[in-house]
């Protein structure tokens, strides 16, 4: 993918929320719970800018939003990030699209003095593409927490260090 095809901002728009909701949902990995949180960061970062916490950087494509990141220096640390959500939306999936957002989001991390970046997932079978990108994009497996959505679908918290 040629990133001059590609728009990047970090500021959210009044859209937003309703295009991240879009993009979540049409993943069909997420329960509407965890949909209505990734929206409400956005709400959030609306409301409060940067003193919500929560960073974002979202990728345009021919005019529409096909992809966003959300990111921020977890509390009580001074140099780890977490890696909130990362979505594409699954029409300009498999076109690298998220692979340059991760770097664009390493970048941005790095600039702003971060030396950690983690990142959780599911077990479940239905996330082995997510874990896959992960490790595809230098992240390791750093914990394991057995049961912790729900019985037989353990969290798995991936880190890499910049």
């Amino acid at each position: 993918m040629n990133t001059n095809d590609l728009v990047f901002r970090t500021d959210p728009v009044a859209g937003d929320p309703e295009r991240v909701e879009e993009m979540v949902k049409a993943t069909g990995f997420f329960r509407e719970d965890e949909t209505a949180v990734a929206v409400e960061l956005v709400r959030e970062r609306l409301e409060k800018g940067r003193k919500s916490g929560y960073e974002f950087i979202f990728v345009g494509k021919d005019g529409e939003t096909v992809a966003y990141c959300c990111y921020g220096l977890i509390p009580c640390t001074l140099h780890s990030y977490d890696l909130y959500w990362i979505v594409t939306h699954p029409a300009h999936m498999k076109q690298g699209i998220g692979s340059i957002l991760l770097v664009k989001t390493e970048q941005a991390v790095s600039q702003a003095g971060g030396r950690g970046i983690y990142a959780e997932t599911s077990s479940r079978v239905q996330y082995l593409p997510t874990r896959l990108f992960y490790e595809k994009n230098g992240y390791r497996i750093k914990a394991r927490f057995e049961d912790f959505y729900a019985p037989g679908d353990d969290k798995v918290v991936y880190v890499k260090y910049l």
